[in-house]
């Protein structure tokens, strides 16, 4: 490395002694750019090199030719040409002319590789083919990159929780499935094959819980978890029926986010607190077995299994309901949660 940067250097001072002007004729000033400009020029040289240099080796790669952007390559001449006879013809700028030539060659060198015409598959095929071919692929990749800045964060997975609720009924409506497609299209998000009628797998709602959890810890932004509550109620009206199970999840997932957004901003929410009063040592030890890692706390004078906070009146009582179905008494009751402590 020492050796290669006083090459530059020697480099850089013989092409200032070359360029320079006769004596008294040029200020110090003046110099000094002058062995700046022969320096970057030196330096535009190697750029060049590096950049090829990195690259040519994989120019047999199908994957490096199809990254390379067959239409930047080639407004590289677009660029180039006009530069390079402006510098030779009018402005006599050879410093320019020469860096105007680099660029033409790197547009060449990447014009190439792009169009795959080092590829070996593509051996025996016509530049002109190879080329329609690459531009044809940049066509429809052409708005992959605004598709991806314009899409909200987490949009696969908004998709995954609309197709999950769609299912939630075991029955999948045409409307559902247009407004999930309505999205997905927006998005240019692939979606499996949906067609009305039984789905071939009933959504879980625990899961599909889960599902909505693992979204809003990705740490979307409040307006865009706030046009998913939006986004579910359409969802559960689309077919103009609103189910229980659809009315459970609804309330429950608009909780969620609620709490999520309040976690952000500050402030306190309401929620439904499911807590089983066992009926004596046996109860207390059936709970221990049902539910291994709960602890029971001394509540209401007596001994209390606090099983968890839930966002929605409707699914703590879902949840209660399934205790009770067990022989276990349960019930709810409504707690108010200081978001800047939980955020702690």
């Amino acid at each position: 490395m020492g050796y290669s940067i006083k090459l530059f250097i020697i480099l850089i001072i013989l092409s200032s002694m070359l360029l320079a002007s006769p004596a008294g004729s040029t200020t110090l000033f003046e110099k000094l750019i002058s062995i700046l400009v022969s320096g970057a020029l030196i330096f535009s040289l190697i750029k060049g090199y590096l950049t090829v240099n990195k690259i040519w080796k994989r120019r047999k790669n199908e994957e490096v030719a199809n990254s390379i952007s067959i239409v930047a390559a080639m407004l590289g001449f677009a660029v180039g040409f006009p530069f390079l006879l402006n510098s030779l013809i009018i402005t006599n700028d050879y410093f320019s002319a020469a860096k105007s030539v680099i660029a033409l060659f790197l547009a060449f060198v990447f014009t190439m590789i792009g169009t795959g015409y080092y590829v070996d598959n593509n051996r025996g095929v016509g530049f002109l083919t190879l080329l329609g071919k690459a531009l044809n692929l940049e066509r429809k990749e052409s708005g992959d990159l605004i598709s991806d800045m314009i899409r909200p964060k987490g949009a696969k997975k908004i998709i995954d929780i609309l197709v999950k609720l769609a299912a939630i009924d075991d029955d999948v409506a045409k409307e559902e499935i247009d407004l999930i497609k309505e999205f997905a299209d927006k998005w240019n998000i692939d979606i499996p094959y949906l067609q009305p009628g039984k789905p071939e797998q009933v959504t879980n709602l625990v899961e599909l819980k889960e599902l909505v959890q693992s979204y809003l810890d990705e740490g979307p932004d409040v307006d865009v978890a706030e046009g998913l509550v939006d986004l579910i109620n359409m969802m559960a009206e689309a077919d103009d029926e609103v189910t229980e199970e659809e009315a459970i999840a609804v309330a429950e997932f608009t909780g969620m986010i609620a709490h999520y957004v309040s976690l952000e901003l500050g402030g306190e929410l309401e929620m439904f607190e499911v807590n089983i009063v066992p009926q004596g040592d046996e109860q207390v030890q059936a709970v221990k077995e049902l539910l291994p890692d709960l602890e029971d706390v001394a509540d209401r004078g007596g001994r209390v299994f606090k099983v968890g906070k839930y966002f929605s009146e409707d699914y703590a009582e879902a949840v209660c309901a399934k205790y009770i179905s067990l022989g276990l008494y349960s019930g709810t009751n409504k707690v108010v949660v200081d978001m800047s402590k939980e955020k702690k």
